[in-house]
């Protein structure tokens, strides 16, 4: 009989005692490192799912709010139009041309497309992970990207909303996208929105197009070396384009009919021998000449790059689809008063021996270095932006210096400050020192800060009213100082030119020292036209799709900034800032008689030069100087060359019908005797002292205390 071995004797007693035999496996987990290890390990994995589902959950999220039937619209230019239904232009102006059914295309192309762009197109529903699997792993063998895994759906997306970047938001919004494109449309469906869409270089977009307008022919009629061909220049379409680059296109061509001979839909002979024909291209100048017949593609300018920006932040779904009628609040024929009035006087400026910059004319490359302007026109009762001149020339550059720039506002912010300080008991007839701001007297400034006069000289005690019309730093720091600077800060905000959470509270603010942008000075200011309410300023009135739905329709958005009474005190006294000894008396002088107001600003060593105006209409503002801030000429002041660009530009809107009345009183204003050092109601003391004075007092703004000042 046959022993068995010890170790299986030692098992048979455990048996035998009824103790449970432990796998190996459970006795190292009872190592308490190796148990803490497993726990982490699992923990992250846990925490790392949690995470990838949260992120696809929030780009589903984000997928979700696109308008997933645009993937199947063809895509269309978008028409601008003015307020009066006058074409500005187009948008997204591609010539698609006719789509084509998928039986339609040469199988040919079909099969090129697929084994070049996406061999699993039919297996995978939108995102190809083993192709994701294997470009990662090649790129990071490569230590480069020499192989992307965009499927065709992913491509479609692109397509569709107008995504670009190559960011991982965009990617993973594209995957997100690409799922739900794929449970929404078949695969057939989806093909044929791809290669009716596909762009294929020099305008073309679509297989028909870039069939006939490279050889001739219907997409139908396609050969498999031309269908190849065109299957190879998707990833480059102008890089690879058969017209200007006919080798590389032969060379992509060879690379695709190999592909398909890896994908089994060629054999290698056939490759080898298709791969040494040269198909035949049409010339270029063909197709360009059909392309200018049929496209509607405009020249770009200011404001169809606003109006383009703003489609893409309000309907990004349908960027890339178009096909919108867009209808704005511009007046093309006061824009083109406004860019005639800048070309004008700007080249009169260049010829002055004292500018010493480079000219308009001679500009030929790179960032422009000569003298740029902007100007902004709206109406005061509605917000509506009529015409907007954002630089001199748009193909030198696109910034937008009417709304994207931010330069220091100078002059032009004090009717602010005095508006606020009429809130807050202060009239324009009482008194106020224009001596030098002594060191202490701004309790809260630490620096000790004291501005100069433009003149250089320092007055005595002289009426409120008078360092606005003058434009007086020390008065104008005073005033400020009676409203208080949060309440500075509080007023530029309500106005919309920038956050009191921004600004430091500094005393220069009171002159102006906070940057702004054009578009938003001209909006405060049309509050001193309309007693004191602000309308939001915009320039599109309605949108509407192809079908003839609106999707868009402006409403007024409206607030109070100042009260009645302070807004007709502040604008009585900017209409004499255009009045002889007025900042801005060169207006009358120019010969523009109607009733406005206004204020002219220009920042340290003739940096910025600004004139901002209104009438009983419009307002108006004019900005002109450098890109890169430096001194555009001695003297360059608001009142000397701003000015005169506004003058032409309101004598225009007069001239095309703009009809400018006089301004509206408010219900009661009242003669009243007040103290010239309080604001209140005069006593004897203040008789005596001879500090009594007669002002005109808005209902509003009637002091209901006597002076307690000891005289």
């Amino acid at each position: 009989m046959t022993r068995p071995a010890r170790g299986s004797r030692k098992r048979a007693r455990r048996s035998w005692k009824g103790e449970p035999e432990r796998p190996a496996s459970r006795s190292l987990l009872r190592h308490p490192l190796l148990r803490f290890v497993v726990f982490i390990v699992l923990a992250s994995a846990c925490i790392a799912l949690l995470i990838a589902a949260m992120v696809l959950f929030n780009y589903d999220r984000q997928a979700a709010r696109y308008d997933i039937t645009a993937v199947g619209r063809m895509p269309l230019e978008s028409t601008v139009t003015d307020g009066t239904g006058e074409l500005i232009g187009y948008l997204h102006g591609e010539n698609v041309g006719t789509p084509v059914a998928l039986d339609e295309v040469s199988p040919h192309f079909l099969n090129a497309l697929m084994a070049r762009e996406d061999s699993r197109f039919y297996q995978h529903h939108g995102i190809d992970h083993f192709g994701l699997v294997r470009a990662w792993l090649r790129n990071l063998r490569e230590k480069r990207t020499v192989q992307g895994a965009s499927t065709l759906t992913m491509q479609l997306t692109r397509m569709s909303y107008g995504l670009t970047g190559r960011t991982m938001r965009r990617k993973l919004l594209e995957m997100a996208l690409a799922r739900r494109i794929e449970k929404h449309y078949s695969k057939d469906e989806i093909l044929s929105f791809y290669v009716n869409r596909v762009f294929l270089g020099t305008g073309m977009n679509g297989i028909e197009q870039a069939a006939r307008g490279y050889f001739g022919k219907s997409a139908a009629d396609l050969t498999l070396p031309e269908a190849a061909m065109l299957a190879g220049v998707i990833r480059a379409p102008n890089g690879f384009s058969p017209f200007r680059h006919y080798e590389a296109a032969r060379r992509e061509m060879r690379g695709t009919l190999h592909r398909m001979a890896d994908e089994g839909l060629l054999s290698e002979a056939e490759a080898e021998a298709m791969g040494a024909a040269r198909p035949e291209v049409l010339p270029q100048d063909r197709w360009m000449e059909m392309l200018r017949r049929q496209a509607k593609i405009s020249e770009q300018n200011y404001l169809l790059k606003m109006v383009s920006d703003e489609m893409e932040t309000m309907f990004p779904s349908l960027t890339g689809v178009g096909g919108l009628s867009i209808r704005t609040t511009f007046d093309s024929r006061l824009q083109a008063a406004a860019e005639k009035a800048v070309a004008t006087r700007l080249t009169a400026l260049e010829k002055q021996p004292d500018y010493h910059h480079p000219a308009l004319a001679a500009h030929r490359e790179g960032e422009p270095a000569y003298l740029q302007a902007a100007v902004v026109v709206m109406e005061n009762f509605t917000g509506a932006m009529r015409a907007v001149v954002g630089g001199r020339d748009f193909s030198h550059s696109a910034f937008n210096r009417a709304t994207q720039a931010k330069r220091p506002m100078g002059s032009i912010f004090k009717p602010l400050v005095y508006g606020t300080a009429f809130e807050r008991g202060l009239f324009p007839g009482m008194l106020v020192s224009d001596a030098a701001i002594l060191p202490g007297e701004i309790e809260w400034d630490p620096v000790g800060w004291t501005p100069e006069n433009s003149d250089g000289i320092f007055g005595g005690m002289l009426p409120v009213e008078t360092g606005l019309i003058r434009s007086r730093n020390t008065m104008t720091v005073r005033v400020g100082e009676w409203a208080g600077i949060d309440r500075v800060l509080a007023m530029m905000e309500h106005a919309g030119l920038g956050d009191a959470e921004r600004a430091e509270p500094t005393p220069p603010i009171y002159i102006g020292t906070v940057g702004a942008d054009l578009c938003g000075v001209t909006s405060a200011y049309t509050v001193f036209a309309t007693g004191g309410i602000r309308h939001e300023p915009y320039f599109v009135e309605s949108v509407t799709d192809r079908d003839g739905t609106i999707l868009y329709q402006h409403e007024d958005a409206s607030y109070r900034v100042l009260s009645p009474g302070a807004a007709w005190l502040t604008s009585n006294i900017l209409k004499k800032v255009l009045e002889e000894g007025g900042s801005a008396a060169g207006l009358r002088e120019l010969g523009f008689t109607a009733a406005a107001g206004g204020k002219t600003g220009t920042t340290n060593d003739f940096q910025d030069a600004w004139f901002v105006g209104y009438t009983s209409r419009l307002s108006g503002g004019v900005w002109i100087g450098l890109d890169q801030p430096g001194t555009i000429m001695e003297g360059a002041y608001g009142g000397r060359v701003a000015l005169p660009v506004w003058n032409d530009i309101m004598t225009g809107a007069a001239g095309i019908g703009y009809e400018f009345t006089e301004f509206a009183e408010p219900e009661e204003v009242i003669s009243m005797e007040l103290c010239r050092e309080s604001g209140r109601l005069a006593d004897e003391g203040c008789a005596a002292s001879r500090n009594v004075y007669v002002e005109q007092v808005p209902h509003d703004l009637i002091p209901r205390q006597f002076c307690k000042i000891a005289h």
